[in-house]
């Protein structure tokens, strides 16, 4: 297996590990009544971990692709076409499943709690990833990641010329600039605060384009460490730091298990709340043992992720050979995947 596809894998086997962590922990951990304290519950106490694998993942992955396209400012519009070609499809697919589910659940006889209800302006805000601006909530608990990559999409497609700049100085001033405004911005629906995440992911792009040594690396990673642990605390940071190092260093054959649950990880996040999570709210009513309990987790799980194949199969991947299709103005060839950094 060549060291392309084995990184490719790689970062398969991240997207698999934290697209079932998140979902693990809102299944055993989203509603507070339905698992007692215990090993179960305990299980998935930090599962909500695996969104902040995503954001280094992000931080890495999209200048990477940039830099194989040879993109320039002049793409920023495709660049941001592209991306919301790509992701929207499903987002609003399950949006829409969202609401229908909604009201369907709130006109079923023996309905306990709320009636749902969703305005035309919640609904637009959800369209434009905007709710946080306004203070309406998200219809997920996972949306407002969603929001976050787009914010770092808008930062990164014009901060890349820089980031990416053969010039030392010009790449120190940029990463400088996008480290000033974690300290203006604390509030964690905004990706100021999550900027040295994304950072980490920056830096080992760079590393693996040659554009930093190791040593330089290394050397960026720590400081970044060193802040993060004041920022984030240790747990975040050290999980952030290892996600770096895997996608830096590692180039190995990935077990075929995760690297499916990597491919299919959006529809799968984007769709255990509302399959997953209605199965465990509505189990509630029948099920009161633990073992009975571990049952329903399994019926969450392999119930979401053959929902996720299906939502990957006939939206996901016809919607990312759409954004393939679209091309930047200018087409260059692209430098060798993943190109060893032996400096």
């Amino acid at each position: 297996m060549s060291a392309a596809v084995q990184r490719h894998s790689v970062l398969d086997t991240l997207r698999g590990i934290a697209a079932l962590a998140v979902c693990w922990y809102h299944f055993t951990n989203g509603n507070p009544a339905f698992l007692s304290s215990g090993v179960v519950k305990t299980s998935g106490s930090y599962g909500w971990l695996g969104v902040e694998i995503f954001f280094v993942i992000s931080g890495f992955i999209i200048p990477f692709a940039l830099s194989r396209s040879h993109y320039h400012y002049r793409d920023y519009g495709t660049f941001l076409l592209k991306r919301i070609v790509r992701l929207d499809p499903p987002y609003l697919s399950v949006l829409a499943l969202i609401i229908v589910l909604g009201y369907a659940s709130s006109a079923t006889p023996g309905f306990q709690g709320p009636r749902f209800h969703v305005s035309w302006l919640q609904l637009l805000l959800h369209l434009a990833y905007t709710n946080v601006f306004f203070g309406y909530p998200w219809l997920s608990p996972v949306f407002w990641t969603l929001a976050i990559e787009l914010q770092y999409y808008l930062i990164v497609g014009l901060m890349f010329p820089l980031i990416s700049h053969q010039n030392r100085r010009t790449r120190f001033a940029a990463m400088l600039l996008l480290f000033v405004p974690v300290f203006l911005v604390r509030r964690q629906e905004f990706v100021c605060h999550w900027l040295i995440l994304f950072l980490m992911g920056i830096c080992t792009f760079q590393y693996r384009t040659r554009l930093l040594n190791l040593l330089s690396y290394c050397l960026c990673l720590a400081f970044l460490t060193v802040v993060a642990v004041f920022y984030y605390g240790a747990v975040i940071t050290f999980t952030g730091l290892a996600t770096a190092c895997i996608i830096a260093f590692v180039e190995s054959e990935q077990p075929q298990p995760l690297v499916f649950f990597g491919r299919i990880s959006y529809s799968l996040y984007l769709l255990h709340v509302p399959i997953g999570g209605r199965i465990i709210n509505l189990s509630l009513r029948f099920v009161h043992g633990q073992s009975g309990k571990l049952g329903i987790l399994m019926a969450a799980l392999s119930t979401t992720t053959a929902a996720a194949w299906v939502l990957h199969r006939y939206v996901e991947r016809p919607a990312q050979r759409w954004s393939s299709s679209i091309n930047y103005k200018r087409v260059g060839v692209p430098p060798p995947a993943y190109a060893p950094n032996n400096a």
